[in-house]
């Protein structure tokens, strides 16, 4: 679908009454919902990378209390990690997407992996498949999982207990928020992390709409000035533009030691900016910056 008549459709759907209904009907029927690969996709590209980073900051999954900020339509992380063995988790997200049809059909589809490697850090395969059966029973699935779902949830203002987590972590998430709400997110984190704590994001810092118009690049939208942007931004697929080192430099503004940052300028990525009119906000940047289209971050409080 061209990006810019997606971009005026959400925007539409964004104003009006009934809008964000109507997407996820949309969603549900003819977007990324449909199809069992965004779960497999979501397991095999996203939860294999941060397992293992949590299991390199040696989590204990029996005691660790963990919060998910955005989760989404389909809980693949939070069920991947009651599956692994983590007993308290609590996930919460700005719109209530969660359908309990959503939960187990994402459990249904993640059979496939149990015996993955990845879940080894933390879990025999026969712990994993056992945890799996029992959940497949269940009636109230979260809640059997020890999975906490609050939505709406501002997760820059929760108020849960100071210092009563051991990670906060995001998968595709932080891209979407504008900048005054992720350094409110920054130090509400440094306020309910315990002093051993981490957080954990994996961002997707290139232009999402490159996933369902194969025309464009993820570097389309460095070639458009904020105003010119405010045509196809919105509320419902809002892109903040934020290059790898901004979210670097919030969490280090709002007191984080950063302990990881990995991102790399893409090869391809660096060709085509040499072709590319690049909009005034953005050539301050280093190329790298530019170039790099995600960026997984560990930083401890």
């Amino acid at each position: 679908m061209n990006w810019k008549s997606k971009g005026i459709i959400q925007k539409t759907l964004s104003v009006i009454p009934g809008g964000y209904r109507c997407n996820h009907l949309l969603q549900r029927n003819l977007g990324h919902l449909r199809s069992d690969e965004t779960i497999h996709g979501g397991f095999r590209d996203d939860v294999t990378v941060l397992f293992e980073r949590i299991a390199r900051l040696g989590l204990d999954p029996a005691s660790s209390r963990l919060l998910e900020i955005g989760t989404g339509w389909l809980p693949i992380f939070p069920l991947s990690l009651a599956l692994a063995g983590f007993r308290n988790i609590l996930t919460v997200d700005i719109y209530p997407h969660l359908r309990a049809s959503a939960v187990r059909r994402t459990l249904l589809t993640l059979q496939p992996f149990l015996d993955h490697p990845s879940f080894q850090p933390f879990a025999t395969p026969g712990h994993v498949r056992e945890r799996y059966e029992r959940l497949l029973r269940a009636d109230d699935i979260l809640t059997a999982a020890g999975i906490s779902y609050k939505a709406p949830c501002n997760a820059a203002s929760t108020g849960m207990a100071p210092a009563s987590l051991d990670l906060i972590t995001s998968n595709n998430v932080f891209e979407h928020v504008p900048s005054p709400v992720l350094l409110e997110l920054f130090l509400e984190a440094r306020r309910l992390l315990r002093p051993s704590g981490h957080i954990l994001h994996c961002i997707n810092c290139g232009d999402h709409y490159a996933y369902s118009d194969p025309s464009i690049t993820q570097l389309n939208y460095l070639s458009f000035s904020q105003s010119e942007w405010g045509r196809w931004n919105n509320s419902i697929h809002f892109q903040n533009r934020l290059r790898p080192i901004d979210f670097l430099e919030m969490a280090d503004q709002k007191g984080f030691q950063i302990e990881s940052a990995e991102y790399t300028a893409n090869p391809a990525n660096l060709k085509q900016l040499e072709n590319m009119v690049i909009a005034p906000e953005f050539r301050h940047y280093p190329l790298k910056e530019l170039a790099s289209t995600s960026l997984t971050m560990i930083a401890s409080a």
